[in-house]
């Protein structure tokens, strides 16, 4: 088989050949794969899969019931694939002695190539390379074609799985974000800004990187107003007040001039909201 194995897990679950699909149709069969993708080339125990199918009521043959689901899912990959049964237990769905692994040496896998775009990101944040780091996590969001696994029934470990990857999004794009507004894309940065806390209306730094960017791309009064939404949201959600940091952020938007608002963020807010000192140089025109 020269041509690769296409899995994809950002999105709609997907296991292709060119345009013949693989992907199993049974729901568990689904469940069981999808787990399997997200901790591809690591061993999954089936007492893992047992739990992710049936949580604490499995069935008295849950095991057997789990090689079934396995031999139809590498029935399905050969049948499509057209390659024998014996080469997809070879080289792709493996078993091992307590568990099964995908092997995904030898597929096309968006998640493994999320994970190493954005830790190439990472190592160009680390270097200083802010326009390398911006571009590295803008394809790397880009394999994202909506929720992951969003049409898969989720167990305990898949639904942890889950989380902990959204997480990891979200971390990546406050990366990409801060490197953006070192970079002075104050405008370019807004409209993602303003989808993300819509989305998050609770999370603070969020928030402040919004009135950040709307207050250097001339938006004073937007950043204002929405402070007041995100103060409101906070409040009727939780009964919470905005963080010392949050409320001084907008104390300062609301009490400088136009004139001094810039130097004002620069100096007071910059350093701790985007890694950036007043007078540093920058490697981009702001927009």
């Amino acid at each position: 088989m020269s041509n690769p194995v296409y899995a994809r897990v950002l999105g709609p679950l997907t296991l292709a050949l060119d345009n013949r699909n693989a992907t199993p149709t049974a729901q568990k069969q689904r469940q069981l794969l999808a787990l399997l993708l997200i901790r591809h080339s690591t061993v999954v125990p089936v007492t893992t899969l047992i739990e992710e199918l049936w949580n604490d009521d499995p069935p008295r043959s849950a095991i057997t019931v789990v090689q079934t689901y396995v031999l139809g899912i590498r029935k399905k990959m050969a049948h499509y694939l057209e390659v024998d049964q014996g080469e997809i237990a070879d080289r792709y769905l493996r078993t091992w002695s307590k568990g099964y692994m995908f092997d995904a040496q030898d597929c096309v896998l968006d998640v493994r190539d999320y994970r190493t775009m954005t830790d190439a990101a990472r190592c160009a944040l680390t270097a200083g390379d802010d326009l390398r780091a911006v571009d590295l996590f803008t394809a790397a969001e880009a394999l994202w074609t909506g929720p992951a696994l969003l049409d898969v029934e989720c167990g305990l470990p898949l639904s942890a799985e889950l989380s902990h990857l959204e997480q990891v999004r979200l971390t990546d794009l406050e990366l990409r974000i801060e490197a953006q507004l070192r970079l002075g894309r104050y405008r370019e940065v807004c409209p993602d800004l303003a989808r993300l806390t819509a989305e998050q209306p609770l999370h603070e730094r969020l928030q402040a990187y919004y009135m950040y960017a709307l207050c250097r791309s001339g938006r004073r009064h937007r950043a204002l107003e929405s402070y007041h939404e995100f103060a409101r949201s906070l409040q009727r959600e939780l009964g919470l007040d905005p963080c010392v940091k949050l409320r001084r952020l907008h104390s300062d938007i609301l009490n400088a001039s136009d004139e001094s608002v810039t130097l004002m963020l620069e100096r007071r807010h910059a350093g701790y909201l985007i890694g950036w000192q007043a007078g540093a140089e920058r490697s981009a025109t702001p927009a």
